[in-house]
């Protein structure tokens, strides 16, 4: 299926936000479904390609809005990111236990579906 690893970029002309992040893709009636449980984030295609680009956009529309509500912190320490404070260096995404507890889908995924894996530590710079 190609490589798995999204890397994307937002700026918003006063804030950036570097991502990479590992990235699930599996086939469900006939859609191929691109699903990063760190983000509980989603894209689909008839494709591989349409479902990576349809990844691409909507992790594009999450880091928009959470910056445009100030609230890109908050809602990745509610996935459970390790976030202490908005100045420290790195963060740190949620492990593969805490998300198999936390997400039904992510599991529902590993247990029954055929799917390839690409991980890679998840981090994103300060935030401030």
């Amino acid at each position: 299926m190609g490589n798995l690893s999204f890397k994307g970029e937002y700026s918003n002309g006063k804030t950036r936000v570097n991502v990479k992040v590992g990235v699930y893709i599996f086939v469900d009636d006939n859609t191929y479904i691109a699903y990063c449980p760190a983000l509980d984030l989603s894209g689909y295609g008839n494709t591989e390609k349409e479902a990576k680009d349809s990844f691409v956009l909507s992790l594009s529309m999450y880091i928009e809005y959470c910056l445009n509500k100030n609230t890109l912190v908050k809602d990745l320490q509610k996935h459970g990111w390790g976030i202490k404070s908005m100045k420290q260096k790195k963060i740190k995404s949620p492990d593969v236990k805490s998300m198999l507890e936390r997400l039904p889908d992510f599991r529902e995924v590993l247990e029954n579906k055929n799917y390839t894996k690409y991980t890679e530590n998840v981090g994103i710079p300060m935030l401030v």
